[in-house]
């Protein structure tokens, strides 16, 4: 009896730690932020000083993040600088805070800190060429 108890207790939590698809936040909109970042190379996203690309510098560049789709936990779209767009896909891990996505050469780990915000750290290796960033996102008011 007492083991029929206990395993319906951890059914139960286990049920209940369960996400739902409306427990996701809604990121469909348009994002922008500013880039904090480390490269090494010349990296396209950092044309900047490329005449240094041989030692780490920090550089900064502006984005815009366009989420045009999301299903549940599943979100994608594209992010833009300057002088460069690909494609962002990405996916929320359980707890609806945190998430990680990938762009078309990158990794990316990150986690809203408001419905509006979203902080991310953005890594790359391809080739000698290596980034490492921080980006706050804002979403506007589309």
């Amino acid at each position: 009896m007492k083991a029929a108890v206990f395993l319906s207790a951890v059914i139960g939590f286990s049920v209940a730690s369960i996400t739902t698809a409306d427990e996701f936040p809604n990121m469909v909109g348009t994002w922008t932020g500013t880039s904090e970042a480390v490269v090494l190379g010349s990296p396209a996203y950092y044309p900047d000083r490329a005449s240094e690309q041989s030692i780490p510098r920090s550089s900064s560049a502006d984005f815009v993040l366009n989420l045009t789709h999301q299903d549940g936990r599943r979100m994608w779209g594209s992010v833009t600088s300057s002088n460069l767009s690909e494609p962002w896909i990405g996916a929320f891990w359980n707890d609806g805070k945190s998430f990680q996505a990938v762009d078309a050469d990158g990794q990316i780990v990150g986690r809203m800190m408001d419905s509006n915000t979203m902080e991310i750290m953005y890594t790359q290796q391809v080739g000698s060429t290596l980034i490492t960033s921080h980006v706050v996102f804002s979403r506007s008011g589309d």
